[in-house]
């Protein structure tokens, strides 16, 4: 895989634990998620939803499980 390439959908499920940042999308910030960190401090820290955190991140499957390392998409 190409480092400018942007991820599918079906790549981006495999990104985990912080192997690879993933490539710049348009209109999203790229975050790393740090040890200690939830998905509601993040949301909060962002000025956003779980919910919203989720959609733009379709690789989470439960709020209540993230890794870090990981990396989200943040809406700007």
């Amino acid at each position: 895989m190409s480092e400018n390439k942007e991820l599918n959908l079906e790549e981006m499920d495999q990104v985990t634990g912080g192997y690879k940042k993933p490539a710049e999308k348009e209109g999203f910030i790229i975050y790393q998620i740090v040890k200690g960190d939830a998905l509601s401090k993040i949301a909060k820290k962002f000025n956003t939803t779980e919910s919203l955190l989720m959609t733009w991140n379709p690789k989470i499957k439960s709020k209540n499980l993230i890794y870090a390392g990981d990396y989200l998409y943040i809406k700007k």
